[in-house]
């Protein structure tokens, strides 16, 4: 398996955000107070988060997530209030994707292969 690894400018932000947002739960913190590295999960999906230090990576990433069913998944982003820069489209690679971004405006790519 390979997971990404994604460096953020307020790890608890983040944290909070893919909880509430995308049903992920943190299951690893480097510290209780002002930790700066994370691990994210929801049943299979894991994310790594490290903590930016000089706070520059502000929208610098982009996660990619596969679903099974893109349209079900479309309509429970948009129904949670997921700001949807880009809805339902024919990828480069042939899948079906739309694209999300989260509050520090990194790029989250849901994807299904057709």
């Amino acid at each position: 398996m390979i997971y990404p690894c994604i460096q953020v400018c307020d790890i608890e932000s983040t944290i909070s955000w893919y909880e509430h947002f995308l049903d992920f739960r943190c299951s690893y913190k480097s510290s209780i107070r002002q930790p700066d590295f994370a691990v994210l999960e929801n049943g299979g999906l894991k994310i790594y988060v490290k903590e930016d230090p000089e706070k520059s990576s502000y929208a610098s990433n982009i996660v990619v997530i596969e679903t099974t069913d893109l349209e079900e998944k479309y309509k429970e982003i948009e129904k949670k209030g997921l700001i949807i820069i880009q809805p339902i489209f024919s990828g480069v690679f042939g899948n079906r994707e739309f694209v999300a971004k989260d509050y520090e405006d990194n790029k989250i790519v849901f994807t299904e292969n057709v």
